[in-house]
This record gives structure tokens, sequence and C-alpha cells, in this order.
């Protein structure tokens, strides 16, 4: 079953989803109901049993099994099922069609002002991220690599701005890994979906965010082109050390 907050699987007996914190309110339903249909099983189970004692040998092994597993199956898409289950998708995407091609082509026009930090979040905060309506779907493959942007925007902007004190916790390091996940896999977004992408329009926008990455690690990390080309043919663990140099003026 779905979580109705976090949308995440959890089980039936689950009192709390293990994700988010939330009750589950089927949880105590689904006890009473393994409860009232484990009697039932029970019962079922006594009946063939003394049925199938007037049968012999093989006929009688035979009559046991078929009817215990028929009995067992009824039983466990019954209890299964005697709970609702929520729709994953109620209250995530717009009611309408029309709704819905409305908000595609405001996202749309984010993208052609080249801002997709901005086109990210209008995503998110419209809830069509996760669970895209079709109206999306051509814009699938830009939105990989969009996500993967942001990430990296957020982080550097996250390394840059990090406090002075020297009270305050330093998670720099921890910011530096992170940042070097987030690049080489938007890097390899970048390359594997753009070459997908068919509309003209859509594909530019892959070596657009390209260009405004690097630009932005050049300003962020004081780098120049040489630098950056050289970073780019490290490790990860070398590119960390690296930022690690940089930022912390070493």
């Amino acid at each position: 079953m779905i979580c109705k907050k976090c949308n995440h699987e959890i089980g039936p007996e689950q009192e709390k989803c293990p994700y988010c914190g939330a009750d589950n309110p089927f949880a105590k339903k689904h006890a009473e109901n393994m409860k009232k249909f484990g009697k039932a099983y029970k019962k079922t189970k006594g009946e063939v049993i003394n049925s199938a004692q007037k049968s012999e040998g093989l006929a009688k092994r035979a009559t046991v099994l078929a009817i215990l597993v028929i009995a067992g199956i009824v039983i466990n898409v019954i209890a299964t099922g005697f709970y609702d289950k929520p729709d994953r998708y109620k209250g995530i995407r717009p009611k309408n069609d029309k709704g819905n091609t409305a908000l595609a082509e405001e996202a749309e026009s984010i993208l052609e002002q080249g801002d997709y930090v901005e086109y990210v979040d209008f995503l998110y905060a419209h809830e069509v991220r996760n669970f895209p309506p079709k109206e999306f779907d051509h814009l699938q493959r830009v939105t990989y690599a969009a996500d993967e942007y942001r990430n990296c925007i957020k982080i550097m902007e996250e390394i840059v701005l990090r406090s002075t004190d020297p009270d305050y916790f330093d998670g720099l390091d921890t910011d530096i890994k992170s940042f070097c996940m987030y690049a080489e896999s938007f890097y390899e977004v970048v390359e594997a979906q753009g070459e997908r992408e068919k509309d003209e329009k859509l594909k530019a926008c892959f070596p657009d965010m390209q260009k405004e990455m690097e630009a932005a690690m050049k300003t962020y990390f004081s780098m120049d082109d040489q630098e950056l080309a050289e970073f780019w043919t490290l490790s990860r663990a070398q590119k960390g050390l690296r930022l690690e140099e940089v930022l912390r003026n070493e």
C-alpha cells in the first residue's frame, strides 16, 4: 500500500510510515481482518480434513491439498483486498488536461529563458516533478538534466555561502563530496539525454546548461578554462582534494 503523506510503499501492518512517520490508518483494520480471516481459515481447514477422511490413499492427500490451496488463496485475496488502497496520484496531478497543458506551456516558457533552477523549482511547486502527467512527457529528458543541474548549483551556493563562524559545524568535506557526485552525474545525463533528444529547441538546452554549469564553477571555485578542463580529468577523490585546496585557500 501507499503512504498518503509521502507516497512511499509501506506494509499494511506497519502502524507508522518508516519514511515520514505518518500514521497508517489501515494497520489496525488490517490486523482485525487478518484475525477474522485467520479464524475462517482454521474453520475451513477443519471441514476439509473431516471431509477428506472419507477418501483413501492418494485421493485423500490430493483432496486435502487442493482444497487447502484454494481456501488459502481465497482468504489471502479477501484479506489483502479488504482495506482501501489510496491512489498514489490523488492530489498530486492537476485535475484536468487543460490545467496540465497550461502548466506544461508555462514550464516550457521558463526553459526558453534558460532558468533551469527555476524550471525544476516550478515542477516541484506544482507537484508534477515526481509524477508528471502525459503533457510533460516530451520534457522528460531535459527535466532529468535540469534536476542534476539544479543539484549542482544548490550545493555550490551552499559551499560558497557557508558560515565563517569557527563554532559553526563545518560540513565542507561532505558538501564537496556531494558536489563531485552531482557534477559527474550531471555530465553523464547531459551527454546521454542530449543525444536522444529530438526536439531541436529542447536539444539546445543541454549545451546551454553545460555552459552555465562551467561558468558557475569558474566563478565559485576561481577556475580558469585550463583549470576547469584539468579538473574533469581527475578521479572523484582527486576532484574533492582540488576543491578543498581552493576553498580552504591551501
